[in-house]
């Protein structure tokens, strides 16, 4: 403890501190930019980080036993804990059932691998925005191709992203027309949209129509997304399933960074040890995640049972060798 009974000095050294703190972030980032950095700011200062003789390789190596260190600590308490059977997703259900079951789905996959760049907000605050490992990369990268599944009415992600970037946008949402109010007019000639639904297995003959990822990347004459942003209600497991079987083989994963939201709602046909099977199978085709955040929506508004049933996840393809983020 700094503050002991009857002492002042600790508490004045605590202020004079917090003054020189202040102080040198003035300094750093100065009155007149209303001490936000730019996007050029943020990526000199992050290559600065690696150091002298270090190299994005070399941060992106310890990374990936730091991930793997998580791994192996799934697979233990996997072993312990479920013996083949399923706990659910949130087995502690009160104060007495925590000492058993200490952990809920989440916690068995954090976001364990670091970005080997910044990682920003982009679009609004709240519902809607997603965290972008790199963004710095993107912004001078051409061609950039940028899938988003799930548009609904908020469209400040992609705006954002053709504000900073030069990719073209393709959306794709059954529920609505076309993008939301927030994409402006100037930018429709890079942003494309139509109302069709993303499975497992494409239904052309359906109104609206669902296809499969790989068949719209047909379509489009692509054979890699450099950004999947994917929030399709549930509809994401068997959608990049599907795309996982189709590039089987010796065909590289062809998404370079994918923005998902997870939905595990109650009433649908997936378990806790399902769901893990489902991960580890990205996992094995490289992706790794870098940043997480509940969304807690699914809590204040009361959906279902009121368990944190959804997630963010931003996930990057250490095996793609077209990924910009490292080559």
């Amino acid at each position: 403890m700094l503050v002991r009974a009857g002492g002042k000095a600790p508490l004045a050294f605590i202020f004079a501190s917090a003054i020189i703190f202040a102080v040198v972030l003035l300094h750093r980032y100065g009155m007149d930019s209303g001490m936000l950095p730019d996007t050029a700011t943020i990526k000199n200062n992050f290559a600065a980080s690696f150091g002298a003789g270090r190299s994005v390789k070399t941060f992106m190596d310890r990374s990936e036993k730091l991930w793997q260190k998580t791994v192996q600590q799934r697979h233990v308490l996997r072993e312990n804990n479920y013996n083949g059977q399923d706990i659910g997703f949130f087995p502690a259900r009160d104060g007495p059932s925590y000492f058993t079951w200490y952990f809920s789905i989440w916690d068995l996959i954090p976001a364990s691998y670091n970005c080997p760049h910044e990682v920003e907000r982009i679009g609004r605050m709240g519902d809607g925005g997603k965290w972008v490992c790199g963004m710095h990369r993107y912004e001078t990268k051409k061609p950039c191709v940028l899938y988003s599944f799930g548009i609904q009415n908020e469209s400040s992600f992609e705006q954002e992203m053709l504000e900073r970037t030069n990719c073209e946008v393709f959306g794709y949402d059954f529920s609505v027309s076309d993008f939301g109010k927030a994409l402006r007019p100037e930018f429709s000639d890079r942003a494309h949209f139509k109302q069709v639904g993303i499975s497992g297995l494409s239904k052309p003959e359906n109104n609206p129509p669902f296809y499969t990822i790989q068949d719209l990347m047909a379509q489009n004459g692509h054979d890699y997304i450099d950004i999947l942003k994917i929030d399709i209600e549930y509809a994401e497991f068997d959608a990049l399933s599907s795309l996982n079987a189709w590039a089987n083989g010796n065909m590289e994963f062809p998404i370079g960074q994918m923005l998902i939201e997870i939905h595990l709602f109650r009433d649908q046909p997936i378990s806790s040890l399902s769901f893990l099977d489902w991960w580890e199978s990205l996992e094995a085709r490289g992706l790794r995640p870098v940043w997480t955040e509940p969304n807690l929506l699914a809590v204040t508004v009361h959906l279902e049972d009121s368990q944190p049933r959804l997630a963010e996840y931003s996930l990057i393809n250490i095996h793609d060798k077209r990924n910009v983020l490292y080559h």
